[in-house]
């Protein structure tokens, strides 16, 4: 570039040098067939840098000198996903996934599918938003509903197109795992210890840390990758499979994927892949087996956690040896006792164990546990740590068996064990102090009444003072109260907020009072299910044993369990308690005809709002009758503004005539506070 070029040659030499990057970037990272030598792509990208500072107004959006990223000043702020990103169940033989199989048979007994199976990166889950081609956004997974908008740092992820190839969808997202390849792993801990920081513990761990940065440009310096699975948008094949083509096709590097299979050949790809996975260059830690049918996909469902239509079969997990010193009791809210193991530490999977669940004395019989004892142990799944097997070779002479508690560690009650189950349980359910305090941060807990600030610090404080015994109790507290418990750490305005918090709880929806409430066997799900079917607590209450366990997927177990809570005279007495102060026990249904401040409105929420939760907005607009737009049409008739609003949104909803409400306006037009966090 030593000759003066003129705009019309520069112009062409841009979308030249442009054209060139972006193939040779699709060659290395989707075909993994590059052409050319580093140093020549080196060259490549400096020439392309260098004529975009001479012709700044000629640098294209999709410019890969776009990927160096630039400093980020503020908090993420916080994206619903349009559709959750659940978890998945996990299995752990063949058996295990046969079941997983004949699970969906009864589902749908007539239907016929076949299955793709694809390799389960460790790495971090991401959803990316492409319209018209362009990459747009980028969201972590986060909680599965919501997760943080981190679009600049995954600009700078080689593998994540800035510009699709060929013809796509306008409106596509794609999801799949940012990872780091071990030897990049490596290097990246050298250079920390070279500057006197503290390594990462594993790829992956340095990858959910490296997305989290504040600079981008640090970003990428971390040569972070990604791998597609997943992709939602209008006119995409009915088959997964092809949809797995098609993100090839437009530039994706995907995660390893077969051919529609049986359960057989599922089986075969996994043992082959359990021999043949230390020889990637990336950590994996199992295998995804999906319904490759779309459609069929919809009609399975999914719960409130997990798909039906999937399974995680996941690889044997890294163990370890150490010694087992001592057993201490924990009491779960439920009463039951679980054994805990105390180890002396040990690294395992990349962190230090000091703890492990032995679930039931049961689990310590079977593992023929003495004390003290040497042992075996892993991480399932990576996350729990748990005892596998002992090591009487080992074993001290010293040793003993362990003899079980025949009284509550907690409250000294006797204990029960159930026929033909294997935990003992304390059955002093009303004052033994666990039991109440954990029913307590369950009934306050996120996808409960979401309280904020009530945690087990609090809570634990305002039981040991006499003040919280019932959750109807938490309805009655003053800040005069709470100022009297003299709780540590307790910040001035703290109670006016934790009041205000308990009150704005009252508009939680029916389903999720029926969840908070603790009901053995009733999760999110069947909650849902239960509301659905008797849509007042009045119907609930009066229901037989039969007519519960006919609703769908709820059975017998779960009847019996939900009709002997309701029938007992003390948790009636505390339903109606809670009626009074205002819980919501009946399903709303809202409608045009429906009364209330928005009822028969279709609302939408862009920006961010200090103390205030994006889904504890969208549940407060739902609980006053109000729907919950997927986007702006002409159709809305209130965009809800916050900080950091959307301009295109906003654009938008001007030339709509769209009203535009700010949190206080929506506040004074329902007439309650929004929930906020302290």
């Amino acid at each position: 570039m030593s000759v003066p070029l003129s705009e019309a040659q520069a112009r062409q030499r841009i979308e030249e040098l442009v054209a060139a990057i972006q193939e040779h970037d699709y060659r290395y990272y989707v075909l993994a067939q590059p052409l050319i030598p580093d140093s020549e792509y080196d060259r490549l990208v400096a020439e392309l840098r260098q004529l975009e500072a001479v012709f700044p107004h000629l640098r294209r959006p999709d410019s890969p000198t776009q990927r160096v990223g630039g400093t980020i000043t503020k908090e993420f702020p916080v994206v619903v996903h349009r559709r959750p990103m659940l978890s998945l169940d996990n299995a752990y033989s063949l058996q295990e996934l046969q079941d997983f199989e004949a699970r969906l048979r009864r589902l749908l007994p007539s239907a016929t599918w076949q299955y793709i199976a694809q390799l389960k990166i460790d790495g971090v889950a991401v959803s990316l938003r492409y319209e018209k081609g362009f990459f747009v956004q980028g969201v972590t997974r986060g909680d599965g509903l919501q997760g943080d908008d981190i679009t600049a740092n995954l600009r700078t992820v080689r593998g994540i197109p800035l510009r699709l190839r060929g013809e796509a969808p306008p409106d596509l997202e794609v999801r799949g795992e940012v990872l780091m390849y071990r030897a990049d792993f490596q290097q990246l801990n050298a250079q920390r210890e070279e500057l006197g920081e503290a390594p990462f513990m594993n790829p992956r761990n340095a990858t959910a840390g490296s997305l989290k940065l504040q600079d981008s440009s640090e970003v990428a310096r971390r040569r972070l990758r990604f791998l597609a699975y997943f992709a939602e948008g209008e006119g995409l094949p009915e088959a997964d499979h092809r949809v797995m083509e098609r993100l090839r096709e437009w530039g994706f590097p995907v995660v390893e994927t077969t051919p529609p299979l049986d359960l057989e050949g599922v089986w075969a790809f996994i043992e082959r892949w359990a021999v043949k996975r230390d020889g990637l260059p990336y950590d994996i830690d199992g295998v995804v087996v999906k319904v490759d049918n779309r459609v069929l996909r919809e009609a399975f469902g999914s719960t409130s956690k997990a798909p039906r239509w999937a399974i995680a079969y996941k690889y044997q997990p890294e163990q370890a040896i150490t010694e087992l010193r001592a057993i201490t009791y924990q009491v779960g809210r439920t009463g039951y006792i679980t054994p805990v193991a105390e180890l002396k530490p040990v690294r395992l999977a990349g962190t230090t164990v000091k703890r492990a669940s032995l679930y039931n004395y049961d689990e310590i019989r079977r593992l023929d546990l003495h004390l003290p004892d040497v042992v075996v142990v892993e991480k399932s799944g990576e996350i729990i740590p748990k005892v596998v097997r002992a090591l009487p070779e080992k074993r001290p002479l010293t040793a003993k068996p362990i003899v079980p508690p025949d009284t509550c560690p907690e409250c000294g009650t006797p204990l029960l064990q159930p026929e033909g189950e294997v935990g003992r349980y304390c059955p002093n359910y009303k004052h033994c102090p666990p039991q109440v305090i954990g029913r307590l941060e369950h009934f306050v807990s996120r996808k409960a009444m979401n309280i904020q600030g009530l945690g087990e610090k609090i809570l634990r404080k305002l039981y040991e003072k006499g003040l919280v015994r019932t959750f109807s109790d938490l309805y009655q507290l003053t800040e005069e109260q709470l100022r009297s418990a003299q709780i540590e750490g307790f910040a001035e305005k703290m109670p006016r907020k934790l009041v205000e918090n308990i009150q704005a709880s009252r508009v939680v929806p029916y389903p999720r009072v029926l969840y908070a409430l603790g009901i053995r066997h009733v999760g999110e799900t069947v909650a849902e299910k239960l509301a659905e079917a008797f849509p007042t607590i009045d119907q609930l209450l009066k229901a037989p044993v039969q007519q519960i366990a006919a609703v769908y997927t709820i059975g017998e177990t779960i009847a019996q369990s939900v009709r002997a809570y309701l029938d007992d005279p003390e948790n009636q007495a505390e339903i109606a308690r809670l009626r009074e102060a205002g819980l919501q026990f009946a399903l709303l249904r809202p409608s045009r005809s429906q009364e209330g401040p928005l009822a028969g409105k279709r609302l939408l929420v862009t920006g961010t709002f200090p103390g205030v939760r994006r889904e504890d907005l969208i549940a407060y607009i739902q609980a006053h009758g109000g729907t919950y737009a997927s986007g702006i049409s002409r159709t809305l008739d209130y965009l809800v503004v916050g900080e950091e609003a959307g301009p295109t949104k906003l654009q938008k909803a001007h030339q709509l005539g769209i009203r535009l409400l700010s949190l206080a306006d929506l506040e004074a037009l329902v007439g309650q506070p929004v929930p906020r966090t302290l």
